[in-house]
């Protein structure tokens, strides 16, 4: 005959099972009211921080708890115990809300099973049996291990919770933020295209002109910000045919201004036609990020826009590659590259640390990968590696 697996999960269905304890049961019963009185002097003495809870919060459902095990002890039907002992534990959920943390949450069992057994044993004027004590102490953690699983559970909610509305905040704070600082950006701009041409005002302009710099790499980093954010919620891509020429030429446009301030060549080397199944608003984010570092970290030369096709025991891979003249990155920096808000090589530069990361975690939504080679005086080249399910 089949058996249900889950009843070897359940240590104390087992050991009752065509067993009774009925004169344990009935001691538990007995010595209920005094086993709580003893338990709650002892919390409250190895637990000062439970003080400040009063004695209705403290107790809780421990009387419902030790009842819960009694009738446990004192039933012969296996089926019956399992239902009992895997009741719903509310005494976790409540001391989620009573702010406990989970040291102080088992050190309460810890303790109560100390004083049932002393109280048990007390009232039966004598020691307990071995499959007696054996079914005290697994009733006890039966209910131990159902109450630490609630209490972890519920606190993770609650952590979650307070992560999302957090998240909300920070979002309606950047998209507002963003938009003023765009306002202030145009504003400052028709304030130094004037000034510029005034001589006596031509060192004003300059200064505006770098204020509106540190307003771009505030604005960016915002964006980097909700990006991450975008992303961590676990957002799908959605997955269209994209025209990679067109999709680099877009992204490099984009930058181009960034580039030229630099004194730096944007060289887009992707032939017409190039194609592949992703999501082009996630890939045109991956570029930026990309594009904007090798910008940021590079005094000199062309920034190199390309693409190769490969194919390995996995599959097929479109590879868009983003190549630059910088100083390059020391072999001991390529593994904390990509973990967020880490900043890169040069500590001179402005950023919080989260465009490679970002990168990183919108590539791997895509089932693409993102890998860095580079020597030191010799430029970098970070490749995004996009599955390529097409037959052309």
């Amino acid at each position: 005959m089949a058996t249900d697996k889950s009843d070897n999960l359940n240590p104390i269905s087992d050991l009752l099972h065509g067993h009774s304890f009925p004169a344990l049961a009935g001691a538990l019963r007995a010595q209920t009211k005094s086993i709580i009185v003893d338990w709650e002097k002892a919390v409250r003495k190895v637990l000062p921080t439970e003080r400040k809870v009063n004695e209705s919060q403290l107790r809780d459902h421990l009387p419902q708890i030790l009842a819960l095990l009694a009738d446990a002890l004192a039933e012969d039907d296996p089926a019956e115990t399992k239902r009992l002992m895997s009741s719903p534990s509310q005494h976790g959920e409540v001391r989620v809300k009573q702010n406990y943390d989970v040291q102080g949450f088992i050190l309460e069992y810890r303790l109560l099973r100390r004083i049932a057994l002393e109280q048990i044993e007390s009232k039966l004027g004598r020691r307990l049996q071995i499959a007696e004590d054996l079914a005290l102490n697994m009733g006890i953690d039966d209910l131990l291990q159902r109450g630490v699983v609630t209490f972890v559970l519920r606190q993770e909610e609650r952590f979650r919770a307070a992560a999302e509305s957090e998240a909300r905040y920070l979002s309606f704070l950047s998209y507002d933020l963003k938009n003023n600082l765009n306002g202030v950006i145009m504003s400052l701009e028709v304030l130094r295209r004037r000034l510029k041409q005034m001589p006596d005002f031509a060192d004003g302009a300059e200064d505006l002109e770098a204020a509106q710099h540190s307003i771009f790499d505030t604005v960016d980093g915002m964006n980097r910000l909700l990006q991450a954010e975008r992303i961590r919620k676990g957002a799908e891509p959605h997955l269209t045919t994209v025209d990679l020429h067109a999709l680099v030429t877009d992204v490099a446009r984009q930058c181009a201004s960034q580039a030229t301030r630099k004194g730096l060549l944007l060289a887009v080397e992707i032939e017409p036609g190039a194609k592949v199944q992703t999501d082009r608003e996630w890939v045109a984010l991956v570029l930026q990020n990309l594009i904007g570092n090798a910008i940021k970290y590079s005094d000199k030369g062309t920034v190199r826009l390309a693409r190769q096709s490969r194919r390995d025991r996995r599959g097929s891979w479109q590879v868009l590659l983003v190549s630059d003249e910088g100083p390059g990155i020391a072999p001991e920096n390529l593994e904390r590259l990509f973990v967020a808000f880490t900043r890169g090589p040069d500590e001179r530069q402005d950023g919080v640390g989260l465009g490679l990361a970002v990168a990183l975690q919108a590539a791997k939504q895509l089932g693409g990968e993102l890998n860095v080679e580079s020597k030191v005086g010799a430029g970098s080249t970070f490749m995004l590696a996009l599955p390529d399910d097409s037959k052309g």
